[in-house]
């Protein structure tokens, strides 16, 4: 890539309609590719929980995610604020976007008649199963169910009080090896059904912000008991809602986004 050529680049919130809230996401659209060194140090440069870079290719995206530290498998977040900020900057005018990942999986976000954005995640299903001691000596809350899925733990407590009191060990938690620690209650707000945190220290992320990949578990873990669509709030600190539905072997996260700022990467 030359040194002159230079790259559109975003702050966005997203899960929420508010600034500051939500969880922010860098988005970067390349001119050209670009190794995976330089995107680490971008996003190493732009501070986000993590940054997507967009690269067009024919009518799909190819898209990578960067936390801080290291590159990451999937970013729900992110690849949400991608679709906005190609929608809003009328880079792309159709209201289905394909986004390719660097493993070759396809995912699909679109945009509703009110301007909702819909990201289909493939669901996780998991097992309930009774947490190591290792892990269960750092969560910093009680709870009276344990489920694995995948490289992620749910654990549910009794109300969201428990949920929002949690206040886990970070060095132990990251030394559990674990993608992330997701707890969760049935919400004591009426305008939605659960409440969740999410901690995954080992990405460089103590406590998510609102987390689309959780909610792909999430989903799944609380369907038999309260259906198949659900409204859902993360609590952290800026907080945010995100819509889920189950169809068929995937999920469809559906939340809003802003942007907060925007300017151009130079010097490449």
């Amino acid at each position: 890539m030359p040194k002159n050529s230079s790259a559109a680049s975003y702050i966005v919130a997203a899960f929420t309609d508010v600034p500051f809230r939500g969880n922010p996401a860098g988005v970067c659209i390349l001119p050209v590719r670009i190794d995976a060194g330089l995107m680490q140090a971008i996003a190493a440069e732009l501070r986000q929980p993590e940054t997507a870079f967009l690269l067009r290719r024919g009518d799909d995206w190819e898209i990578r995610w960067f936390s801080p530290v290291t590159e990451v498998d999937l970013c729900g977040h992110a690849t949400l604020a991608a679709a906005h900020v190609l929608w809003r900057t009328r880079v792309a005018s159709e209201d289905r976007l394909r986004f390719v990942m660097h493993t070759g999986v396809t995912l699909i976000a679109r945009r509703d008649a009110v301007g909702l954005i819909w990201l289909e995640l493939p669901a996780v299903p998991g097992q309930e199963e009774e947490m190591p001691e290792a892990l269960a000596s750092c969560v910093g809350t009680d709870w009276i169910v344990s489920s694995r899925h995948g490289d992620r733990w749910i654990l549910e407590c009794s109300d969201a009080p428990q949920v929002r009191a949690a206040r886990p060990n970070f060095p132990d938690l990251m030394a559990t090896g674990i993608r992330s620690l997701i707890v969760t209650a049935i919400s004591d707000a009426p305008e939605y059904q659960i409440i969740s945190r999410n901690f995954a220290p080992i990405v460089g992320v103590n406590e998510d912000q609102v987390t689309g990949t959780a909610h792909a578990c999430l989903a799944l873990y609380w369907s038999e008991r309260l259906g198949r669509e659900l409204t859902c709030w993360q609590a952290s600190q800026r907080g945010g809602a995100v819509r889920t539905r189950l169809r068929g072997t995937c999920v469809e996260l559906g939340g809003s986004a802003i942007i907060t700022f925007e300017g151009v990467l130079k010097g490449l």
